[in-house]
């Protein structure tokens, strides 16, 4: 979701680099996470859809920290300092088409941001999100569903030319496919598949290639309305250019996700989860929990 200045300096020389050109990369190393978060990181249940003629408000709070910098797999920095606090507003609305359940999306970010290692500090709105799910395949009464989603990242945020972890100044499609399937009375999984491609950056001229990302939840429905998960992000790809010159390098990352959800009623869900990029190739791991609160009308 973010693009700091370009920087010649590679990721590798980060510790020796001259300070100004050493903030400058940092940023930069701070825009490889914000990748992993620009395009959506769907949730365990999420391909489970409302109703048609529901609309669903969710927002969403994020607190995220990393210290550590990783370049080729190898760490080079351990006092980032990168601290971010995250709220996100999702507003969505199930129909039908084709006799097909359709959701309709308008996603919404805002963050305050700190590194403190270079005495970095910004706040504000996000890019907008815009997007649509399809399901192929709904069945409440044995849990399989099939679905196809887009998601359009604007490029409305504030702050796009300094850095700033949830906007940057490019577009970006987010495609994704998920198959949701039962694994005997108390268990089940959702398996989604990611792509998301980007435009050039206006601002840096920087060119970002795609990232792919896949997902598997595994959940333990410890009643109707609670769920338990335990979810594994793999993501590749998202290598940065500048002039055919490598400005971040690609991703190889795995994460670890713990989740738990209760239904508190037909209208309300509550969600909690610890989140842990249990390895990073290029830029910073980063731990996070995440609070989000559904209300449905």
């Amino acid at each position: 979701m973010t693009q700091s200045r370009p920087t010649t300096c590679a990721p590798h020389s980060l510790p020796c680099a001259r300070p100004a050109l050493r903030a400058s990369a940092a940023l930069g190393l701070v825009c490889l996470l914000a990748t992993a978060h620009a395009a959506g990181t769907p949730d365990p249940g999420d391909y489970v859809p409302a109703p048609a003629g529901a609309t669903v408000f969710a927002l969403y709070a994020q607190h995220i920290s990393g210290d550590k910098v990783h370049a080729d797999g190898r760490q080079v920095e351990n006092g980032l300092g990168l601290r971010m606090d995250v709220g996100v507003a999702r507003l969505m609305h199930y129909t039908t088409v084709g006799g097909k359940t359709m959701d309709f999306e308008l996603i919404a970010p805002f963050s305050r941001q700190r590194v403190h290692s270079v005495g970095y500090r910004a706040s504000g709105l996000g890019n907008l999100q815009l997007g649509a799910t399809y399901w192929m395949l709904e069945n409440h009464e044995t849990g399989h569903h099939a679905a196809w989603a887009a998601y359009l990242t604007l490029p409305t945020g504030a702050h796009r030319k300094n850095g700033f972890a949830i906007s940057e100044d490019r577009y970006a499609l987010d495609l994704e496919a998920a198959y949701l399937m039962p694994l005997g009375r108390h268990w089940s999984l959702d398996l989604i598949g990611q792509v998301e491609t980007y435009s050039r950056d206006k601002s840096t001229d920087v060119r970002r290639r795609p990232m792919a990302r896949a997902f598997a939840h595994l959940s333990y429905h410890w009643s109707p309305q609670t769920r338990l998960a335990v979810s594994l992000r793999q993501s590749w790809g998202a290598r940065e250019t500048l002039h055919g010159a490598t400005v971040l390098g690609s991703k190889s990352d795995t994460n670890l996700l713990l989740t738990w959800a209760h239904q508190f009623t037909d209208s309300f869900q509550l969600q909690l989860q610890y989140s842990d990029d249990v390895r990073v190739r290029n830029g910073s791991p980063v731990k996070a929990w995440q609070a989000r609160t559904v209300f449905a009308f």
